[in-house]
C-alpha cells in the first residue's frame, strides 16, 4: 500500500474499546459473487454453528467454472501475502483456534501461502491447521496448476495437523491408486508419513450405489458409508471441510466430527435435489449435522 493511500486511509476513532476481537477460524480460500465454494460455502455454515470467521481471499469471482462464463480474478500473490501479513499485524494468526486452506487459484498463491505459515511455524505461533487440498476430482481431472501439488506435498503437508482431500486428490498427493476402500487406506497412511495426524478421504468408491469416507489417524482407522445422489455441485468438499472444523474446535472427537461433516453435507446435498437449484443449499448443512441422537451415518472402525 502506498503511503499516500496509507494517510487517506488510516485514521483514529474515538470511543473505540482496545480489545482484540475473538477469533476461532481463519480459511483461506476462494470467494464468489454468485453461489456457494471456497469460503463462500464454507463461511455461512461456520457462521450459522456460531463461530466467529476471518475471511481471506485467494480469488474473486463472479461464479464457479461450471457456467458458460466466468468473470474475476485470481488475486496477486502479492495481495494475499499482504492480507496475510495485516493479520499478522492485528494478533489475529496467533489466537485464532484453527487455520484451514482451500483453493488458491495460484502456485504463486500457494507458496506465498506456505511462506507465511513456515515463519509461524519456525516462531512457534502457528496455529492448528486443517488442508484442503484442492487439485481437482474424478469427473474433471486437475483443475489446478500442476506446480500447486508439489506445494502441497513439499511444503503444507508438513504442516497439516489434518488433511481432507477427496479420492482423486488423496491419488495424486500420494503418488498411488486411492478410489477404492483398501487403496485408499494404503494411499492415506502414506500421507501421515509425510507430517499429519489425520486424513479425511472423501468421495471413495463404496458399492454400485455407495461412497465411503475414511478418516484414518495412525492408530486407528474408520469408515463411513453414505448413499450414492445424482447430482454434482461445487463446494461439497467445503461444507465437508466447515462442519468438521466447526465439530473439532467443539472438542468432539475427529469420528464423530467426520460423522457430523458427512450428516451436514448429505443433507445439504437432498435439498439441493429437492428444490432444483443449480448451487449447493449450504444452508441445509449445519441443523443436519448438529441434531442430537444417534449418527446417521455412523463411524466404523476398521
Amino acid at each position: 500500500m502506498s503511503n499516500t493511500l496509507e494517510k487517506h486511509l488510516v485514521h483514529d476513532r474515538r470511543n473505540r474499546p482496545g480489545g482484540p476481537s475473538p477469533v476461532d477460524v481463519v480459511t483461506v480460500q476462494s470467494q464468489l459473487a454468485y453461489g456457494y465454494a471456497g469460503n463462500s460455502a464454507t463461511v455461512p455454515v461456520l457462521r450459522m454453528l456460531g463461530l466467529r470467521v476471518v475471511e481471506v481471499p485467494t480469488t474473486l469471482f463472479s461464479n464457479t467454472p461450471f457456467y458458460p462464463t466466468l468473470r474475476g480474478r485470481v488475486l496477486p500473490a502479492d495481495w494475499l501475502a499482504e492480507l496475510l501479513q495485516g493479520l499478522d499485524e492485528r494478533g489475529v494468526s496467533t489466537r485464532t483456534g484453527l487455520l484451514q486452506s482451500g483453493y488458491f487459484g495460484s502456485v504463486a498463491n500457494g507458496q506465498a501461502f506456505a511462506d507465511w505459515l513456515e515463519r509461524h511455524h519456525r516462531a512457534g505461533t502457528a496455529p492448528r491447521y486443517l488442508l484442503d487440498p484442492v487439485i481437482g476430482d474424478l469427473h474433471t481431472g486437475p483443475y489446478v496448476e500442476p506446480g500447486l501439488e508439489a506445494v502441497f506435498v513439499e511444503r503444507l503437508l508438513p504442516l497439516a495437523w489434518m488433511v481432507t482431500p477427496n479420492a482423486f486428490e488423496l491419488e495424486r498427493l500420494a503418488g498411488q491408486p486411492a478410489l477404492r476402500e483398501a487403496e485408499a487406506l494404503r494411499a492415506a497412511r502414506a500421507l501421515l508419513r509425510r507430517g499429519p495426524e489425520w486424513v479425511l478421504a472423501h468421495s471413495v468408491q463404496g458399492g454400485e450405489d455407495e461412497l465411503l469416507t475414511l478418516l484414518v489417524g495412525r492408530e486407528r482407522a474408520w469408515r463411513l458409508a453414505s448413499p450414492r445422489l445424482d447430482v454434482d455441485v461445487a463446494g461439497t468438499g467445503d461444507v465437508v471441510t466447515a462442519v468438521l472444523a466447526a465439530s473439532l474446535l467443539r472438542g468432539e472427537p475427529p469420528p464423530r466430527a467426520a460423522e457430523r461433516a458427512l450428516a451436514g453435507v448429505h443433507a445439504a446435498l437432498e435439498s439441493t435435489l429437492a428444490h432444483g437449484w443449480e448451487e449447493l443449499d449450504v444452508q441445509a448443512a449445519a441443523p443436519a449435522a448438529f441434531t442430537e441422537g444417534a449418527p446417521r451415518f455412523q463411524a466404523v472402525e476398521v
